[in-house]
């Protein structure tokens, strides 16, 4: 009734010293390849989540143009070495006059993290947010954080108007 080891052996495996051993066969291939499906599903965000992906890039340091809605004002409203703050529509403007008849715009939008950007002294800008300082003769960044200048934002001067934006 009972069948000897070793045929038995011969469909269910071989018994050895070390213990039985397994034959490869078609089920337990599929077994194998279903047991695999949930990690490659997984594999790319895996990798993704791993840091496998092209690193951010750095901030841009160049200064942009910007526009903003038009606006006008008496250019003997922003005297020769002072800046002051407008509004635009809905931006917030810094409007300077560095050397006479010179007038220069930019963005009061801080380019560290958009505070609004005030007029300290003369030619000196501030965001009272984390103390980025930038110059209205050119709107370059002169104190950290603030990465780059500020966004220029187009300005011209006919009979004594200043037109913004």
């Amino acid at each position: 009734m009972t069948e000897p080891l070793a045929a038995a052996s011969s469909t269910t495996g071989s018994v050895t010293a070390a213990g039985p051993s397994r034959t490869i066969g078609p089920c337990t291939q599929r077994r194998t390849i279903l047991a695999a499906i949930p990690g490659i599903i997984l594999l790319p965000g895996i990798a993704s989540a791993c840091g496998m992906t092209e690193p951010a890039q750095p901030p841009s340091t160049v200064q942009q143009t910007t526009e903003v809605q038009a606006t006008t004002l008496p250019a003997a409203d922003v005297p020769v070495g002072t800046a002051k703050q407008v509004r635009s529509g809905d931006a917030t403007v810094i409007v300077a006059q560095p050397t006479e008849g010179e007038f220069v715009a930019y963005s009061a939008r801080c380019t560290h993290q958009g505070g609004t950007v005030q007029v300290v002294e003369g030619m000196s800008l501030r965001c009272p947010l984390h103390g980025a300082e930038y110059d209205a003769t050119d709107g370059r960044n002169t104190l950290a954080p603030a990465p780059r200048p500020l966004d220029v934002v187009p300005v011209t001067e006919a009979n004594g108007r200043l037109t913004i934006g």
